[in-house]
């Protein structure tokens, strides 16, 4: 009776460890890349903003 409790249990850390660990290997891939996502919309925000002052000041130029 013994050895059966020991190959099920066993078994399960053998079929439940692995898929554990790449979940959580997933989990720090996806936090990681959604702060790499984090800095890159900041830089296209920063571009956007700053293509809109320029054509904001060549509108008041054409303008004025």
């Amino acid at each position: 009776m013994d050895t059966g409790i020991v190959e099920i249990v066993t078994e399960l850390i053998g079929n439940l460890g692995f898929p554990i660990v790449c979940v959580c290997a997933m989990f720090w891939l996806m936090n990681k890349d959604r702060e790499e996502h984090r800095e890159e919309s900041n830089m296209f925000r920063e571009a956007l903003e700053n293509n809109t002052a320029a054509l904001n000041k060549l509108i008041d130029k054409l303008n004025g």
